[in-house]
């Protein structure tokens, strides 16, 4: 990548070295935090304890013209090297602000921030660091939004599930250390760093530009389609999207069924088990009760329209059978299905 800022550490550590302050513990910086907007909505997420979710106000920051260079925008300080570093297209990140986590979806890069030994000498600087971090981050037009730890209340409002296990909070701090959160306002972009630093240690970075996933055409399997599927396999599988925990289904829905009945019409002998699936969002046992729920609904739609009932079953597994892994929002679409098993 190209145009990278780097942050100008070399001389300022030389300089700090020689007043000792290379040899200090690490100490709360008094960085200017500007106070955003905050906005508490009821649209948090579903598996936490508190559902309110505070929605950060992008008007109340002011624009920067400033170029920014190509993504992630910020190579790591001289004598630091950034350690198992991930891009991913489009993720989800929870980044501090005042103290409050905030969910923000976009092209995310994260990596452990780490001493290079071959090109430093000295021992891992966090005051420094954050210092030179907040001066390259400013100078670019760059609002600094959280310099505090975020309590443990807090934390578990998301909780560990998707902070920790998902990946989803990967620069917050466990144990009580400063949070530093900065958004930089573009006209056509809006870019976001977080960082958590442990002195004489390492430190975690998450870089977040905002925007929405660029969702895949997916076109309906038509009747012909179903058959050779289950004449090669055994099975169908459709993603039929059923209204949030019920039965019903909108016009995709309508039209799955209508070449399920033509697939049905075209071999009088065919039978077939409707199978329902689910993710491992929630609760298990409610989760295989509206599985077969919504097999039912499909067993009873095709009912409706002509098909006998006995060349017919519905079946309901819930979370029992993923496909793919549950752990992002990607395997759990897949694992939300409906499969035609032949009888």
């Amino acid at each position: 990548m190209k145009a990278h800022h780097v942050l100008p550490i070399a001389m300022t550590t030389l300089l700090f070295a020689c007043n000792g302050i290379l040899d200090q513990k690490e100490e709360h910086t008094t960085d200017t935090v500007i106070q955003p907007v905050l906005i508490d909505t009821s649209s948090g997420p579903v598996a936490t304890k508190d559902t309110t979710q505070p929605v950060f106000n992008i008007n109340s920051i002011p624009v920067s013209a400033q170029d920014l260079g190509t993504f992630p925008f910020f190579n790591a300080p001289e004598g630091y090297k950034y350690q198992n570093a991930d891009t991913k297209d489009f993720d989800k990140q929870y980044l501090a602000v005042n103290g409050k986590l905030i969910p923000f979806e976009g092209k995310v890069f994260n990596a452990d921030l780490d001493i290079d030994n071959a090109k430093n000498k000295g021992k891992f600087n966090a005051q420094l660091l954050a210092k030179s971090y907040d001066k390259v981050i400013v100078e670019l037009g760059g609002v600094k939004l959280n310099a505090v730890p975020v309590a443990t209340e807090e934390m578990d409002r998301i909780g560990k599930d998707e902070l920790v296990a998902k990946k989803s909070g990967y620069a917050l701090d466990y144990n009580g250390r400063d949070i530093h959160t900065y958004v930089i306002r573009q006209k056509d972009a809006e870019v976001w760093i977080q960082f958590s630093l442990l002195d004489g240690e390492s430190g975690r970075m998450t870089i977040l530009q905002k925007g929405d996933m660029e969702t895949l055409k997916i076109t309906l399997m038509k009747a012909d389609d179903l058959k050779k599927e289950i004449d090669a396999t055994g099975k169908a599988i459709l993603h039929i999207n059923f209204d949030t925990d019920k039965t019903s289904f909108g016009k995709e829905g309508d039209d799955a069924v209508t070449e399920i009945k033509k697939l049905l019409q075209q071999d009088g002998n065919l039978k077939l088990s409707i199978e329902g699936h689910t993710d491992n969002t929630g609760n298990a046992a409610k989760n295989k009760q509206l599985s077969l729920a919504r097999a039912n609904a499909v067993m009873n739609a095709l009912v409706k329209a002509g098909i006998r009932k006995d060349r017919l079953k519905a079946v309901g597994y819930g979370s029992e059978k993923p496909v793919v892994d549950n752990n992002t929002d990607e395997g759990k679409a897949q694992n939300r299905r409906v499969e035609l098993v032949k009888l």
